[in-house]
């Protein structure tokens, strides 16, 4: 019985690694990889060895039997129209491993303790002998992981266990509630793995009495400080939006009280989402359906759970928004009771770095943070607001190996 990898895929690409047989793709370089699809096991190669399963951090990699007819159907399409791919020779296969650096870095800083952070981390105690100190503002770990993910997506969230270890690790010295700027120097490098914590504007008229989807999820997973910025007022309501952010939040508005039951949040958010009285949601993009960022997991889950009294409308141009609803460029406007936003993010300039505003990313060559020697991005304030959340293990290899490569050139006679 081979495997398959379920819509929870989280494209953190460890399984990629281990396969003994390259049977799991896109992997990272290859297109496809790290633009919100899901990975997939090719059953013409896959051996049943279990490897995918045992590292994979969110349980998708599952046998055959076991997974949905859909997602074992969803695998096998993948590969339907390519060639078999060249099997690896097991007699000579061996696992992965990696170089430890030990003239590398003593002491690194790594600001932020979202994916981006905590697969740096893990990839210093892995590459170097470093002594590592993890620093966020918040008092936990896990960034958009934790309070970003919708909180009917437990299993996406199963990373974070693997994240608490690395906190855990002897040469790891975790401060939370620590602002960066108040930390002292005494570092060989700083890795910011900030990410892009602020919403994107419509640039519309009424757009501060709006919602963003940021506030929203936040909310629902209890972040510290979180609110609800608006009043949910139904039956209908209008979200500006084309990828799975957008698709998850409509797919929260119309949670039936069954499946508000099964979900992991706080009374409160259970009591106001069911008396909200939001019986239909209109999903407007500006582009059309060729450009949409959700998957087709993601669009699938949500038809299935409310497929009726979801709408789904392509060049929308909203141009204002107001107590009668959102007016588009067109003249029509769409009644609605509430209107939230989920166009993305955008990085903030970080003090004392270079900050290119057009791109909100911190320019950086392979990482290096450009001009300012010893510091160092990954993540989103590296390369922009967009990649799921497994991308950043790739991002933040990227990144350590620039950092090691450039200590090593540093302490290397007549450099």
């Amino acid at each position: 019985m081979t495997y398959a990898i379920s819509g929870e895929c989280c494209s953190d690409a460890s399984c990629v690694a281990v396969c003994p047989m390259n049977s799991i793709h896109p992997s990272p370089g290859e297109p496809g990889f790290g633009a919100g699809v899901s990975l997939f096991i090719d059953p013409r190669t896959c051996i049943d060895c279990g490897a995918c399963a045992d590292i994979c951090p969110v349980d998708a990699a599952q046998p055959a039997d076991q997974a949905a007819p859909e997602d074992v159907e969803r695998n096998a399409a993948y590969f339907a129209e390519q060639e078999p791919l060249e099997a690896t020779d097991l007699d000579s296969w061996e696992p992965p491993s990696y170089q430890v650096w030990g003239d590398g870095p003593r002491r690194v800083l790594v600001v932020g303790a979202g994916p981006a952070g905590m697969y740096a981390t893990r990839e210093l105690l892995l590459r170097t002998t470093a002594e590592v100190t993890l620093v966020d503002r918040s008092d936990r770990i896990g960034g958009l992981v934790r309070f970003g993910v919708a909180p009917d997506h437990p299993r996406t969230k199963q990373i974070i266990d693997t994240f608490e270890r690395i906190i855990g690790h002897s040469r790891v010295r975790w401060l939370p509630g620590t602002d960066a700027a108040a930390m002292s120097s005494g570092y060989d490098a700083v890795i910011h793995a900030v990410g892009a914590r602020r919403s994107r504007r419509l640039g519309i008229t009424g757009e501060e009495a709006a919602c963003t989807a940021e506030d929203f999820v936040a909310w629902c997973n209890g972040r510290p400080g979180a609110s609800l910025p608006v009043e949910l007022t139904g039956p209908r309501a209008a979200v500006i939006g084309n990828g799975n952010v957008a698709i998850d939040l409509a797919r929260l508005l119309l949670s039936d009280e069954e499946r508000l039951r099964s979900m992991d949040v706080s009374p409160e958010v259970r009591r106001t989402l069911a008396a909200s009285g939001i019986k239909e949601v209109v999903l407007l993009g500006r582009r059309g359906p060729e450009t949409a960022a959700y998957t087709e997991t993601a669009l699938q889950e949500l038809l299935a759970a409310a497929g009726d009294r979801v709408e789904l409308r392509y060049h929308a141009r909203p141009t204002s928004w107001t107590s009668d609803g959102l007016t588009l460029g067109t003249g029509e406007t769409i009644a609605a009771g509430n209107l939230f936003t989920a166009i993305g993010f955008e990085g903030q300039a970080i003090d004392g770095l270079p900050f290119d505003a057009d791109r909100g990313i911190v320019p950086n060559v392979r990482g290096a943070v450009v001009g300012r020697p010893g510091h160092y991005v990954a993540g989103w304030i590296k390369r922009g607001a967009r990649g799921g959340i497994g991308v950043n293990k790739a991002c933040a290899q990227e990144t350590v190996t620039t950092l090691v490569s450039s200590s090593r050139a540093a302490a290397s006679p007549g450099s």
